[in-house]
């Protein structure tokens, strides 16, 4: 794109627009840095990227340094928006991802030292009472890129953008017509923690456990996979269903923003057989939200037949779906959650056959057995960073499941000599507890890992199954 000027005609853009695919590849890469840095004193973060012809031709102007730390032109701003932004210094045309992410994280750390003592500076007796906001920015310019919102929810995030589009307006507006003027530092924090404001947002209902989080869940269009998906957005995740069946991804989310709100859900058509998919998967993850805290590997098939009638691509299918899909999706995760700096939680869903020997499923429980032993090599891996791997073992879980409406319902029925109908009540009475499991009994447990009551769990193994004896491990 060629070099511009805004309506105004005086703020002069100085930094070349990047090109969306360019814009793209540096944003995939510096974006889980920038909400590392944000996490350091914030229980969770999303991000939003703006770039809109407005936001781009104003984070690139020469004059944005000095207009956008000016301060905020509206008292309602300050709530949403600080002070002031974090301006980053940065040229698409000679700068490369690495470089912008390390401008944002050090200049994510500066604008936080500048803010506490903007906090210590201007405290008195009347807001001394309320305790600081997390010291990140909420608005980061980045030339020839745009900008760059978060908020402790997608809404948040949202929220921080349109007003400060706004904001642009303004300063834009008043620069051309003799020079923009703000408030005074004590005049914007007496605002920003005037204390009746302060107490209206301490009466806002509790944040869910996984707020602010972002998870990913491969097979969420149905079963377990659609079950977690439920669950983990009820206490506050933001979450991507990724799953082969796009129409039934697209439902799932559409159902979660429904019931959870903006942005609170996207899917994600993916084989995650493919590692060019699962690489796609995950960038658009970081894309939409900045990062990724929450992996659920639940993508799955299964395949019942004698060793003797099992063909070479019933066996590979099997492995390319549950062992490689599974390495895959976990690979990526854990090159965005390292970036990021702040831990994270996988969570693989395997299977009672991971730890029963069975006839007529070699293939399946084979590959099973694999995932199993690949998360017990990933929390080894994982533990230096803070990421923490398990795994979840389900038995028999009929109800809502794609596997169990395909052929492997009548398999296993043949199998055990019974007729598709009575397979439920055998695998019920199979269990020392006598109870059925359902998806939603599952995802309980995958909830527990993703979260951070079992924070300090890694490599772990829990059986849903209701007791089968054999599978007790050891």
């Amino acid at each position: 794109p060629n070099r511009k000027v805004t309506g105004k005609n005086t703020i002069t853009v100085v930094s070349v627009a990047a090109a969306e695919a360019d814009a793209d590849a540096l944003l995939a890469r510096a974006l889980p840095v920038l909400r590392g840095a944000l996490l350091a004193d914030a229980d969770g973060v999303v991000l939003e990227v703006d770039r809109s012809p407005e936001a781009v031709a104003f984070a690139s102007s020469v004059r944005a340094p000095e207009v956008s730390q000016i301060g905020a032109p509206c008292p309602d701003h300050l709530i949403n928006t600080k002070h002031k932004p974090l301006v980053v210094p940065f040229d698409p045309e000679t700068a490369d991802a690495d470089e912008l992410a390390e401008s944002l994280r050090r200049g994510a750390d500066e604008y936080a030292a500048w803010y506490r003592g903007y906090y210590e500076r201007n405290l008195d007796e009347e807001t001394g009472q309320f305790p600081i906001d997390p010291a990140g920015p909420r608005v980061v310019l980045v030339p020839g890129v745009g900008i760059v919102t978060s908020g402790i929810d997608a809404a948040k995030a949202r929220t921080a953008r349109d007003l400060y589009h706004r904001a642009i307006a303004v300063q834009d507006a008043a620069d051309a017509v003799g020079g923009f003027r703000s408030l005074s530092e004590s005049e914007a924090f007496a605002i920003e923690y005037w204390p009746l404001e302060r107490y209206k947002l301490a009466q806002a209902p509790p944040r869910g456990e996984l707020s602010g989080r972002v998870a990913l869940i491969t097979g969420g269009a149905s079963g377990i996979g659609r079950a977690t998906a439920r669950t983990l957005a009820e206490r506050g995740a933001h979450v991507v269903v990724a799953d082969l069946n796009a129409e039934g991804a697209q439902d799932v989310a559409d159902e979660l923003v429904s019931t959870y709100g903006l942005r609170r859900s996207i899917a994600v058509a993916t084989d995650v057989t493919s590692e060019a998919a699962v690489k796609e998967m995950v960038r658009r993850t970081v894309l939409e939200y900045g990062g990724i805290d929450i992996l659920v590997a639940s993508a799955g098939l299964a395949s019942s037949a004698p060793v003797t009638e099992t063909s070479l691509t019933v066996w590979e299918l099997n492995f390319a779906v549950l062992a490689r899909g599974y390495f895959l999706a976990a690979r990526e995760a854990f090159r965005g959650l390292i970036g990021q700096g702040r831990g994270g939680s996988v969570v693989f869903v395997g299977s009672k056959n991971a730890l029963v020997a069975g006839a007529n499923a070699a293939a399946y429980s084979s590959a099973k057995a694999a995932s199993l032993h690949l998360a017990r090599c990933l929390a080894e891996e994982g533990g230096p960073h803070g990421i923490r791997v398990n795994t979840v073992n389900p038995d028999a879980v009929i109800q809502d499941s794609a596997i169990w409406s395909s052929d492997w319902k009548a398999e296993r029925a043949s199998t055990y000599g019974l007729a598709e109908d009575d397979l439920q009540g055998f695998y019920r009475d199979r269990t020392k507890l006598g109870v059925d499991i359902y998806p939603e009994d599952v995802a309980e447990a995958i909830a527990f890992f993703a979260g951070p009551r079992s924070g300090k769990s890694t490599g772990n193994v829990v059986n849903v199954d209701g007791g089968v004896t054999a599978a007790y491990p050891r």
